[in-house]
């Protein structure tokens, strides 16, 4: 599976950025990472943080590839899923921001989730992680959309 197939599919609709978006995306996961990192905080409220940065880093790739999702059920399934093509996040990661988004559903929708502080701060490093590896993609890819 490719960008291409999720076009094909109609996960995803070809769109080129606009000026000054790229960077707008990237200020907005250095906050929810901050946020996240804040260890007064509650975990819950800090593993969600993670997970909006997390999928703002997939966004931002694909805004960088003239692409975005296609709104609709399944959307932050598919935005996730893009990681694999653009950033080339593997599988495993891939599992792991896929249980996030489900601990995420499970506190909006049910009102539960009991997320420990070590979970908190796992989360926070893979999106540290996350967030480096985007960079350091951009760079090579459109080292132009790359100011903060």
């Amino acid at each position: 599976m490719s960008l291409d197939d999720m076009f094909r599919r109609g996960e995803l609709e070809r769109l080129p950025s606009t000026v000054g978006e790229i960077p707008a995306l990237l200020k907005t996961i250095n906050r929810r990472i901050e946020d996240a990192a804040n260890t007064s905080n509650h975990p819950e409220t800090r593993l969600e943080q993670v997970y909006i940065a997390i999928l703002n880093c997939a966004l931002a790739a694909l805004r960088a590839e003239g692409a975005r999702p296609v709104r609709g059920p399944g959307q932050h399934v598919h935005i996730l899923e893009s990681l694999r093509f653009a950033v080339g996040v593997d599988a495993e990661r891939l599992g792991y921001y896929h249980m996030l988004r489900s601990l995420r559903h499970r506190g909006l929708y049910e009102g539960f989730t009991d997320v420990s502080k070590s979970q908190a701060e796992e989360a926070v490093d893979e999106a540290r992680w996350l967030q480096s590896q985007l960079a350091t993609w951009l760079t090579g890819h459109n080292p132009e959309q790359t100011e903060v």
